[in-house]
């Protein structure tokens, strides 16, 4: 029985140990990113990209719009074959518009991820070489929107060396 106490008197001391050798640092990943000039070029890009599709979709909606003003005021004269051919046309110029706005959205969260990867690999791939550079043994993000650290007293704020490596000002 005393030997069991004793092992486990030493494990927990020697886990203690180890845990209160390890360096941990954190790091504000959302403020990094902000402060990457990378990340500012895309974001240009990218709205330039959103603002295209929506124009594309405004042209489409005017263009139903039109379509149907053209189709009101003409309909009295129109044989009932013209109007149901009308209609039928009016009605998949609409379905064409909704796939469009749906599939737009769905093109502009793709060209966010094809802009901001490179980015974020590169953050990430700086902050790794800082904290093996550095000795650290964890790193955590410390971004209020990540909420992963709620106190951070002695850990090391890391966000000076990723920007030196970085040469971010």
């Amino acid at each position: 029985m005393k030997k069991a106490l004793l092992a486990l008197a030493l494990f927990v001391g020697t886990a203690s140990i180890a845990i209160a050798q390890q360096k941990i640092g954190h790091i504000n990943a959302d403020e990094l990113l902000q402060l990457m000039p990378e990340t500012k070029k895309a974001q240009t890009e990218l709205e330039t990209y959103g603002r295209q599709l929506e124009k594309d979709l405004t042209d489409m909606e005017t263009e139903l719009q039109n379509k149907i003003d053209s189709f009101r005021a003409n309909e009295k004269m129109m044989t009932t074959l013209a109007r149901e051919t009308k209609t039928k046309e009016l009605q998949e110029l609409q379905m064409r518009i909704q796939e469009y706005s749906q599939r737009a959205q769905q093109d502009l969260q793709q060209k966010q991820v094809e802009l901001l990867t490179p980015v974020i690999e590169r953050a990430t791939t700086a902050v790794q070489e800082v904290a093996k550079e550095n000795g650290f043994s964890y790193i955590l993000d410390s971004s209020p929107s990540k909420a992963v650290v709620v106190f951070a007293e002695n850990g090391e704020d890391i966000m000076p060396m990723v920007k030196a490596k970085l040469a971010i000002q």
